[in-house]
């Protein structure tokens, strides 16, 4: 009996045993299949962090062209303040945060088209032209455009009061002066150029005013036709005058011509047909000299008789 309990007994503590060896080589293989699989784990958080932060990288860089500044306008997660940052970032490339923004800016001189249609005259005939501005943002000060003046500094701050500039100095002379006279646009450059200069200045503008142009004025095209007209008809008057002129000069000629030939023949005791004869010769001898280098040309001589000479030979 006792040996039988102690069989049992026995029996028993090997069931125990090797049920704890079992328990034991199973957990080994649990913990390495963990081991692995938190490996694994690691290693796709640890390429999910280094893609995260290149994408972040990827779009945290500013990078001005050789024209161009960049203001950068800071924006922070959780603490501090944003803002402007004071100091403009130059052609190049510039490292920032992920929430920091960027204005680009043209520093470079730009030239602005202001078109004026049906600008009435002091003599009240609409015409067309164009204005031109040409301005540069100074270097450095984007900033300081940025924050006083906006992204759109022209449209806001310039543009309707150099119209007004322009207008009220070219409504104040009269269509022909402002289509013909280059004296008057010059004037016009010149004041309007002072004018919106000091302008920029008053107002601290961080810009500098280098042009104003006034392009070529054009009037209406009932007004081009009826000039044409009216400088037709002066020009078919002072064509008449000239042709007047001339008559009258070439009878003053001969005139004076007839009373020298008069002279001449009182003076040599000639008669009117000697004289008459003295001319004919020296008409042909005209013809003679005005053929004289000339190839292969015959000419008909006069004075009752009609020789042919061929004087080119």
């Amino acid at each position: 009996m006792f040996m039988t309990l102690s069989f049992i007994l026995n029996l028993w503590g090997f069931m125990i045993t090797t049920k704890k060896m079992s328990a034991t080589g199973s957990l080994k293989k649990t913990l390495q299949n963990r081991s692995i699989q938190s490996k694994g784990e690691t290693m796709k958080t640890l390429k999910y962090m280094l893609l995260l932060a290149f994408v972040l990288l990827a779009g945290c860089s500013v990078s001005p062209e050789g024209d161009e500044e960049a203001v950068l306008l800071k924006q922070p997660w959780i603490f501090g303040h944003g803002g402007v940052d004071e100091v403009a970032v130059k052609p190049g490339l510039v490292w920032v945060a992920p929430t920091t923004s960027a204005i680009i800016f043209k520093v470079t001189p730009l030239t602005i088209t202001e078109p004026f249609d049906d600008m009435i005259t002091d003599d009240n005939i609409p015409v067309d032209f164009n204005a031109y501005l040409k301005v540069q943002v100074i270097k450095g000060q984007t900033p300081k455009l940025y924050e006083m003046f906006g992204t759109n500094w022209y449209a806001m701050s310039i543009q309707e009061t150099f119209r007004t500039m322009i207008r009220d100095k070219a409504s104040s002379y009269q269509m022909f002066d402002l289509a013909g006279n280059r004296q008057v646009l010059a004037e016009i450059q010149s004041e309007t150029f002072t004018l919106i200069s000091e302008y920029c200045k008053k107002l601290d503008i961080p810009v500098e005013i280098l042009q104003v142009v006034v392009g070529a004025v054009t009037p209406p095209q009932e007004v081009l036709e009826e000039t044409k007209r009216t400088a037709a008809q002066n020009q078919s008057i002072l064509t008449q005058e000239a042709r007047s002129k001339a008559e009258v000069s070439r009878k003053e000629a001969e005139v004076n011509k007839a009373i020298a030939d008069k002279a001449y023949q009182i003076q040599m005791n000639m008669s009117i047909q000697e004289y008459l004869q003295l001319r004919g010769l020296e008409i042909e001898k005209e013809k003679i000299e005005l053929v004289r280098e000339k190839q292969n040309v015959s000419i008909i001589l006069g004075q009752g008789i009609t020789p042919m000479y061929n004087v080119g030979k």
